[in-house]
């Protein structure tokens, strides 16, 4: 049954900036850095948040620090300065780790000389392509930033360049930082490239965009379905292995039970045994948005 939504946007709600500060952050220590478009927080298991709040997708990319060298898991939006507050952090020599190849996660991939993500067609293009000013203003349009842009930022020229991909990855590839590896896992359903990184000495789990306490888009031309209810399976196989989810957008830290009642959602939507939606056209593609304790799932109208 299709219900209307008091948002009229069922991708950005209006104001959504009043929610902010997300309590669930006060659980962590900030950094005070120079870098004031970011919010940097020290995790347990000697990991950093670096945390965009100005801007709707509040993208969250981590700093995880090993014996030899450090990895960065993406790279944000490109607003932000992140190299620099990279180098703020630590004098390890830095690898990025990018969870796929949408452009608020590849940002700033081309200032940095070590890139690794799934090697996949999509992130070839993009790679080889980068993501142009047309497909990336949106990020800017009214209401979807409310902190003031750094010094230095050209709205106008706003794009993601090309970068060098220095190691594709493939299906359970690690990467090694000295006394600390991060397993990269192919979870497509989301983008065809997505990624979730498994610490298992700390018993993390970076999701990218697979999962986040938000919405999860299921609704675009690159996502699917089926793949997103196959992934969030292995996911869910998985759980001897890590406690904490990380996800890429909102809040961090979160409990891994939450995957199962995604998983179970996403299989009774795929089956039309689910009631109540909002539903719109987002892009030109007619979506329907189900709600549950924590997280929506948008998906594209049958």
């Amino acid at each position: 049954m299709a219900i209307t939504h008091n948002d009229g946007d069922l991708i950005v709600p209006k104001k959504w900036y009043e929610s902010l500060p997300r309590k669930s952050w006060e659980r962590f220590e900030q950094v005070e850095t120079g870098f004031p478009w970011f919010e940097a927080y020290d995790l347990p298991s000697d990991v950093y948040a670096l945390y965009e709040p100005g801007q709707f997708e509040e993208v969250i990319s981590y700093l995880v620090p090993g014996e030899e060298r450090a990895a960065l898991v993406d790279t944000g939006n490109g607003i932000g300065d992140i190299k620099g507050l990279v180098e703020e952090l630590t004098d390890l020599p830095v690898t990025v780790v990018n969870t796929h190849a949408h452009g608020d996660h590849i940002g700033m991939n081309h200032v940095f000389e070590e890139v690794a993500i799934m090697d996949t067609p999509f992130s070839r293009e993009v790679s080889q392509q980068g993501r142009s000013h047309e497909s990336m203003a949106h990020f800017l349009e009214e209401g979807m930033v409310w902190k003031p842009l750094p010094d230095g930022f050209d709205p106008a020229n706003y794009h993601v360049p090309p970068f060098e991909v220095t190691r594709w990855l493939r299906d359970g590839d690690e990467i090694d930082l000295g006394g600390r590896r991060l397993e990269a896992i192919h979870m497509p359903g989301h983008s065809p490239d997505s990624a979730c990184l498994l610490d298992r000495g700390a018993g993390l789990f970076w999701t990218g965009d697979i999962f986040y306490n938000a919405p999860l888009y299921v609704y675009a031309a690159n996502t699917d379905l089926d793949q997103f209810v196959e992934s969030y399976g292995k996911m869910v196989d998985l759980f001897p292995h890590y406690d904490r989810l990380l996800p890429s957008h909102n809040e961090t830290w979160v409990e891994k039970g939450i995957l199962r009642r995604v998983l179970e959602a996403a299989r009774s939507i795929r089956a039309g045994e689910v009631g109540e939606y909002g539903e719109g056209v987002r892009n030109g593609i007619p979506i329907r948005r189900y709600d549950y304790e924590g997280f929506a799932l948008i998906v594209r109208a049958p």
